[in-house]
């Protein structure tokens, strides 16, 4: 807990000063997210401070902001970074942080799979243009044959599920590299709990995992409804990436179970959904 309230202390100084710094008054600072990243609403502005408080090498704030200023007709499909604060990476105490728009979620308003999947239909079409530098969807997965690859982490799991972790991963890597895939720019992490219900209809947070892939790698974080918005699915690949989608977030989970206890429930869900689902 103490680990916990410092970390979030520590960002909220940030987000104040570098906000306080470009004229922006925040007096009632309100933590919305506390797990990869600490994000706060700088109320009442309508202001949300993204600040990075977990070290990531496949999360860039560069790109999201890349993506989140293309192009300029998208304001209706995602949120957009602040037009208070200047939309580049700020840097205080040592944290990155980035500043966005403000966009209300209506909690009641359910924004079911195939409203996703038409948002990121629109979401998909709107990107095909975007010529900035993004990484391969395969970067994932090196990442996390890294961190399998170091005796040292995932202490929280069994020696038994790391191995089989894995295996996973030695094994679902190589029909990847032998398929040529069309490929263009994807959200990388569209799944509903980065889609707002917005008075002006879903819009798409959090673009930190923007890539380069098939779209069946956004597919992968959405239930099959979305897929009516998608005539020409290649149902094959979205099987194998679904279950290259359930070993990544689990390790991620895993890595760090402790931080927030949605992280170790969905590290167990996805492992579970793994072990179902396994089998190349």
């Amino acid at each position: 807990m103490q680990e916990a309230e410092t970390r979030q202390e520590r960002a909220i100084e940030a987000a104040l000063q570098v906000a306080a710094s470009f004229g922006v008054a925040a007096h009632v600072p309100e933590i919305l997210h506390d797990s990869n990243n600490t994000v706060i609403h700088l109320s009442p502005a309508p202001i949300v401070a993204k600040v990075r408080t977990t070290p990531s090498q496949r999360r860039s704030f560069q790109s999201e902001l890349g993506i989140g200023l293309y192009p300029a007709d998208q304001d209706a499909l995602a949120v957009r970074p602040s037009r208070e604060i200047p939309p580049v990476l700020h840097m205080y105490d040592g944290l990155e942080l980035t500043f966005w728009e403000w966009c209300p979620h209506d909690p009641g308003v359910e924004v079911d799979g195939r409203k996703a999947g038409h948002a990121l239909r629109r979401l998909h079409d709107a990107l095909a243009g975007y010529a900035g530098r993004l990484p391969s969807y395969t970067r994932d997965l090196e990442e996390v044959g890294s961190i399998l690859a170091r005796e040292e982490t995932l202490q929280s799991l069994d020696r038994s599920d790391k191995a089989f972790l894995r295996e996973v991963h030695e094994t679902g890597y190589a029909p990847l590299e032998a398929r040529t895939l069309a490929i263009q720019p994807l959200h990388g992490e569209a799944h509903l709990g980065n889609l707002l219900a917005s008075a002006d209809g879903p819009r798409w947070i959090d673009f930190e995992a923007a890539c380069i892939g098939p779209p069946e790698w956004d597919f992968a974080s959405l239930p099959d409804e979305a897929l009516d918005a998608f005539p020409n699915v290649d149902l094959e690949l979205l099987r194998h990436l679904r279950l290259v989608h359930h070993l990544c977030v689990a390790v991620w989970c895993w890595l760090n179970p402790d931080r927030d206890p949605i992280l170790r429930l969905h590290g167990e869900i996805h492992l579970e959904a793994l072990r179902d689902g396994h089998q190349w």
